[in-house]
């Protein structure tokens, strides 16, 4: 009995002794995703928008913004990333800008690299030099400068045609929309899977001709806006935007109140697009 009470103590001891010596180290909980890497790692991701308030100058014509938009191009070029880049012009007049232009890219880490690269060059000094009277960028220290991330969530052509000033606008409708309580993306998704694309399929169908495509986009620069996303509806130009307008008013009603349940987005706001780079000729 006394040689057991000494190896107990025994093995006190040393389990005592080797809880002294070692640490017991907290399971750390993995970190969470950022929103780049939910945003990138989503099927549907199409890439990383830049938008800037775009404000004409006294000298702004025609010949001055070509002029403008070749050497813009020269200046976006030196940053060795793919990008693609087109403007938004409104069809009705607003005090906060004269046109939008948009700088995209594959992903974030290109979109910084691409600044990081463009302010090291002095590009917008560059600019400046020869444009300053004809079209400033994003405003003063580039306060007017909006990013997000950019899904599509279908697959089709694209409704531009051109590239460059000249060409024929395509028209945009620009919806800004706030989720309602207790809705979210996973609402939306599935009623653009099971209701929207299936009249899509029909619609394209029925009207081969049109070119028709959409874009979801989630803010991400700070502070936070008040809206969730904007929904964008594209089309090859105002007549077919104006003809599936009228097609979903009359046979999209139903699947319009599923979406109203999920969201409440403002009346659209249009615009006439133009495409300026796209990836493949950066």
């Amino acid at each position: 009995m006394r040689r057991f009470i000494i190896i107990c103590s025994a093995l006190l001891t040393i389990a005592g002794c080797a809880q002294d010596r070692v640490e017991v180290k907290p399971v750390e909980a993995a970190p969470e995703p950022t929103m780049t890497e939910i945003a990138e790692s989503n099927p549907s991701y199409w890439g990383y928008i830049d938008y800037l308030w775009a404000e004409n100058g006294d000298s702004f014509s025609e010949e001055g913004f070509a002029a403008f938009l070749s050497d813009w191009i020269v200046e976006a070029n030196k940053t060795g990333v793919s990008y693609t880049s087109f403007g938004y012009v409104p069809k009705e007049s607003t005090e906060n800008f004269d046109g939008i232009w948009a700088v995209a890219w594959k992903s974030k880490a290109l979109r910084d690299e691409a600044w990081e690269k463009w302010i090291a060059n002095k590009s917008a000094e560059n600019l400046s030099e020869n444009h300053s009277e004809t079209i400033t960028l994003g405003g003063e220290d580039y306060k007017n400068v909006f990013g997000f991330y950019a899904f599509r969530p279908r697959e089709m052509s694209n409704p531009w045609n051109d590239i460059g000033p000249e060409q024929e606008p395509y028209n945009v409708d620009v919806m800004f929309c706030s989720f309602n309580e207790g809705q979210g993306a996973d609402q939306l998704k599935s009623t653009i899977s099971s209701e929207f694309s299936p009249w899509l399929d029909a619609y394209q169908e029925e009207n081969p001709e049109a070119s028709y495509n959409f874009s979801i986009e989630v803010p991400s620069y700070d502070p936070d806006p008040d809206f969730d996303y904007l929904w964008k509806n594209i089309h090859r130009n105002e007549a077919q935007a104006n003809a599936g307008n009228a097609a979903w008013a009359e046979t999209g009603g139903e699947i319009q109140k599923k979406f109203d349940t999920i969201a409440t987005c403002q009346p659209p706001v249009r615009f006439a697009g133009y495409s300026f780079v796209d990836y493949d000729e950066a």
